[in-house]
């Protein structure tokens, strides 16, 4: 690792609890897979309580960190996290999208609706609507996954961004869950 990265590392965790620093930087640092193996298990043994020290770590701009926080949470796959995963499909790093959409899957069902609702709501960008197509892949059964073959369609295509995604989603949401969403 290099200087810059271990200073801005001690900079950023200094506020967070002790063990919850050691175990982060021993899955940054550590070249053993054990020991990152070891780590991770410890701060996702912690739950869902961390998760707000995850969140802020994802606004890091040191990408070690961020994207051991996007693992964090993929793991612990909390339902209150399912807005800041959400976000972070869009992230500009792919490792990060990856783990958001993980995450998000892991999660389940609880996060269908809260996905559909961010394109409807204008969330598109090309990777996150990527991101969300995935995501729907997974959790849709084949029988849902008919129903919203146009959000389907629109979100694999990238010249539907912030045009017929947020109408299909929309129509998508009506149609899984009725008026009421």
């Amino acid at each position: 690792m290099r200087k810059k990265d271990n200073i801005e590392i001690n900079w950023v965790l200094k506020d967070f609890p002790d063990d919850v620093r050691k175990h982060i930087i021993d899955a940054i640092e550590s070249k053993d897979y054990n020991k990152i193996r070891n780590a991770r298990k410890a701060l996702v043994k912690m739950g869902k309580s961390i998760n707000p020290l995850m969140h802020q770590l994802l606004e890091s701009e040191n990408i070690l960190l961020r994207t051991e926080a996007a693992k964090i949470m993929e793991l612990i796959a909390d339902k209150n996290s399912i807005n800041v995963l959400i976000k972070y499909l869009g992230d500009k790093e792919f490792e990060i999208r990856w783990m958001a959409a993980e995450g998000l899957i892991r999660i389940g069902r609880k996060s269908i609706l809260p996905l559909i609702k961010s394109i409807r709501n204008g969330k598109s960008s090309f990777f996150h609507n990527k991101g969300v197509h995935h995501v729907l892949l997974v959790l849709l059964n084949d029988k849902e996954k008919m129903k919203v073959k146009g959000l389907i369609r629109s979100l694999d295509d990238f010249r539907e961004l912030g045009e017929t995604a947020p109408i299909e989603a929309d129509k998508a949401i009506k149609t899984l869950y009725g008026d009421k969403s």
